[in-house]
């Protein structure tokens, strides 16, 4: 199977919303591996992903507990990537817009 981006096995979503870190400020042609080799210094990641589209600049890592993720935002947010500093916050679920909700 290997690690990565790769289809199907659900990614990201198999890890709860708490073991998620959401990343910003990411630099154009940054890859999976460069981020997850940044991120590991906070603790072995679990998944990696830089989005692209939509999420441009903007990717997401998963850790094993709670408390690495914790440690990942305390940790390396703010830190430099391929010359970028990087924002790092707490994954939150997309809400939909409450004028969706009719």
């Amino acid at each position: 199977w290997g690690k990565g981006k790769g289809k199907g096995n659900k990614g990201l979503r198999r890890f709860e919303n708490e073991k998620r870190v959401w990343i910003g400020g990411v630099a154009e042609g940054t890859t999976w591996k460069e981020l997850q080799e940044h991120m590991n210094q906070a603790g072995a990641t679990k998944w990696v992903e830089v989005f692209a589209n939509k999420g441009k600049g903007t990717g997401a890592v998963a850790y094993a507990t709670a408390e690495e993720a914790t440690n990942a935002i305390a940790t390396l947010n703010g830190s430099i990537l391929k010359g970028t500093p990087i924002e790092l916050d707490a994954w939150q679920k997309q809400e939909p817009p409450a004028e969706a909700k009719a």
